[in-house]
């Protein structure tokens, strides 16, 4: 039975998951270690506490599970310091492929997750993975260093690895850094009359389900070319304004809308969606999920 290690297992990503493996009762096949500075028991796989910023307890964790497959869902979205952007969000991937290569272990395969921040300003629609790398933001030049992790240690030592470039998702537990998140909240919370604060509304992303986002993610890790980057993504972006004025319209809710000067970003990106076919061709992944019912969901949680 081949053993699964996922990092960042009380995360967002992570907790969504775990509700992959019941749903698809994976457990009758597969062995399951999830670690995380937090535990909290969900469902019957191994947990275990770690702070994968110790080596030396980062490199006991694999050892003892000698995992046949890694993923890797920690990572944080904003930091006051890049230098803990960087130690999180593309240290933990060098430093896991140097225990596995110091060690001599044989992982099937990695997945990393990436973002679609990886591209930045581009305006060559829909993006392919192999358009140019163009961050515009701390988070972005992260995950790009990630990737530069992983292509090197492929490249030069023919490690097993995957990223998913992850572009925007929608679901329970969102982070409450995030605009669709950030709607949900002031929604639930306004009265009627009551404004609620936004930033640029004209900008347009491309949205899937948490659900599918995982899904992509499992089809990749058992299925994935190696050495490749996948854009998990819907392939359509919508209007930030289309989804706030449904998540009110939907609340029931006379609520005005206020732009805040200091909410608008520089270098803002006005509109990024990705294409999906490789993904599709290579893992025979499908999006499910209807983005407007998710957003209903979100909001009667």
């Amino acid at each position: 039975m081949d053993k699964i290690l996922a990092l960042g297992i009380n995360g967002f990503t992570g907790k969504h998951f775990q509700d992959f493996i019941v749903k698809n009762t994976l457990l009758k096949d597969f062995s399951f270690v999830g670690a995380d500075q937090t535990i909290e028991k969900r469902i019957d796989i191994d947990y275990k506490k770690i702070d994968l910023s110790c080596h030396k307890d980062f490199e006991d964790i694999i050892l003892d599970a000698a995992p046949d497959y890694i993923i890797n869902f920690a990572g944080i979205f904003s930091s006051k310091s890049f230098s803990e952007l960087e130690d999180i969000n593309a240290g933990i991937a060098r430093n896991m492929f140097e225990i596995i290569l110091r060690n001599r272990l044989a992982v099937k395969n990695i997945l990393l997750i990436g973002s679609a921040a990886e591209y930045g300003l581009n305006s060559n629609f829909p993006i392919s993975e192999e358009a140019r790398l163009n961050p515009v933001s701390p988070y972005g030049v992260s995950k790009v260093i990630q990737t530069v992790y992983a292509n090197y240690y492929y490249a030069n030592f023919g490690a097993n690895v995957n990223i998913a470039r992850t572009f925007n998702v929608v679901g329970r537990y969102l982070s409450p850094l995030l605009s669709v998140s950030s709607f949900v909240e002031q929604i639930r919370k306004a009265r009627n009359g009551d404004k609620i604060l936004v930033g640029n509304l004209n900008t347009k992303r491309d949205f899937l389900d948490i659900a599918d986002v995982v899904n992509a993610y499992w089809k990749i890790l058992m299925n994935g070319k190696q050495g490749q980057v996948y854009n998990v993504c819907r392939g359509k972006s919508l209007c930030m304004k289309d989804i706030l004025d449904f998540l009110i319209e939907k609340s029931g809710k006379k609520i005005s809308i206020e732009v805040k000067k200091e909410y608008l970003r520089k270098n803002d990106i006005l509109d990024s969606y990705g294409d999906n076919s490789k993904l599709r061709n290579d893992t025979g992944w499908k999006e499910e999920k209807d983005i407007f019912a998710s957003l209903s969901a979100m909001l009667e949680e």
